[in-house]
């Protein structure tokens, strides 16, 4: 068996704050390339000449792959390192990004989404389990709640980045610009984790890949959390793809305006990750968080789709719900080292997560879509988002005694150390 280069199972003396940051910063990176892809993607269909299914394979794949390997990412992240997963990660995304700027076709062009996926996998599932790793067990999980921005912090971002670039230079320079900035992200994450990766302590994980994403999928708390996070991804997702064609044809909602409330919701999301990780720091449980910010992304919802409600509160109602959406990203990604068996399976239980947040993502928008055929309006797509949001409240509820279990055997092994 290969014996991996891997952090000891040690609690850490102290965080190191610089390797947090520069994983987070790759993390946003890795995030920019799913922002990158909306507004570029009606020239791109003009010029590849893709149909609308294939556009939107275009835009999912990143999610399909993530939900098809995050598991298994995180399980190999374990097993070789997770600071050559995230490397490799990231050299993956700049070549798919190059590779999609000279795409002649579109099946070229999916070909180049899937290495971008791959890339973004490894990238978010290794970054996840570092931030872990160089935390102390005080501060660990409010990093990893701020770590939960890095996906509305790049994805808003890269937005409004998108749409500049797009409208005066075209989106093959933007697909060049994304490669040249993850390979400058990649080179200052290997410079900034040197000297703390040299500090590791070299420890034998043998089990096979199958054997742990097995244990992974086999603790049932665990999957309680990541399936609360996927039916948060499949309303966060479908609100952000549908929102603007629901303000258009209900409320008459211009271009700009509809595609600026998105984006606001969006840093609001970003806020919510933040009180999230401040709830944690402060000892807040999991489950709790789960809880309240399930209900309050339910509450939020009937007023975004109430046609009684002037447009001013809902949308205040709309920033709520990105708020309450924050917080799930953040205790779900916090959960991976209280859930994870050993320290040396924290990759793998973070790929778990990363495979429930990417399951809603690829299926939820579809369900949405089929929602509003079905009602033939979308005052009639209230009802399933709502079955998803008190799904996720009765699935973290349920997790409530497996987290408290969990947390009390973390510190049973602290103590026996």
């Amino acid at each position: 068996m290969a014996v991996p280069d891997q952090t000891s199972s040690r609690e850490v003396a102290d965080t190191r704050w610089l390797v947090v940051w520069v994983a987070l910063a790759a993390g946003i990176v890795a995030a920019a390339h799913i922002g990158k892809l909306p507004p570029a993607l009606p020239e791109i269909r003009a010029e590849l000449g893709a149909s609308l299914v294939t556009a939107g394979w275009i835009a999912s794949m990143i999610s399909a792959t993530s939900f098809a390997l995050g598991l298994f990412a995180g399980a190999i992240a374990d097993r070789i390192g997770h600071r050559r997963v995230l490397v490799f990660g990231l050299v993956t995304l700049a070549a798919g990004s190059l590779l999609g700027a000279f795409a002649f076709s579109s099946e070229m062009m999916l070909v180049s989404r899937f290495v971008e996926g791959l890339g973004f996998t490894s990238s978010v599932v290794a970054g996840g389990a570092i931030i872990a790793r160089a935390t102390t067990h005080a501060d660990r999980r409010w990093a990893l709640g701020v770590w939960a921005a890095y996906m509305p912090v790049g994805f808003a971002g890269m937005l409004v980045v998108s749409a500049l670039v797009v409208e005066r230079f075209g989106w093959r320079p933007l697909w060049v610009m994304g490669c040249v900035v993850t390979l400058a992200c990649a080179v200052a994450f290997l410079f900034a984790t040197a000297h703390w990766q040299r500090a590791q302590v070299r420890s034998v994980h043998r089990e096979s890949i199958l054997r742990s994403v097995g244990r992974s999928v086999g603790i049932p708390g665990a999957v309680l959390v990541a399936l609360t996070f996927g039916l948060y991804a499949a309303q966060h997702i479908s609100m952000m793809n549908w929102l603007p064609t629901y303000m258009i044809e209900v409320h008459g909602a211009g271009i700009l305006v509809s595609a600026g409330v998105p984006a606001l919701v969006l840093a609001f999301n970003a806020l919510g990750s933040y009180l999230g990780a401040w709830a944690m720091g402060r000892g807040a449980p999991i489950w709790f968080l789960l809880t309240i910010a399930s209900v309050g992304m339910g509450l939020t919802e009937i007023g975004i789709l109430s046609v009684a409600l002037p447009n001013e509160l809902r949308l205040v109602l709309a920033c709520g719900f990105g708020i309450a959406g924050g917080i799930i990203p953040a205790a779900a990604l916090a959960a991976a080292p209280v859930y994870a068996p050993s320290p040396a399976l924290i990759g793998s239980m973070g790929g778990l997560m990363v495979m429930g947040s990417n399951t809603g993502q690829l299926f939820g928008p579809p369900a949405l879509a089929a929602g509003r055929e079905y009602a033939g309006s979308w005052e009639g797509i209230l009802g399933l988002l709502l079955s998803f949001a008190v799904a996720a409240a009765v699935l973290s509820l349920a997790s409530r005694p497996l987290e408290r279990r969990a947390s009390s055997a973390a510190r049973f092994a602290e103590t026996v150390k």
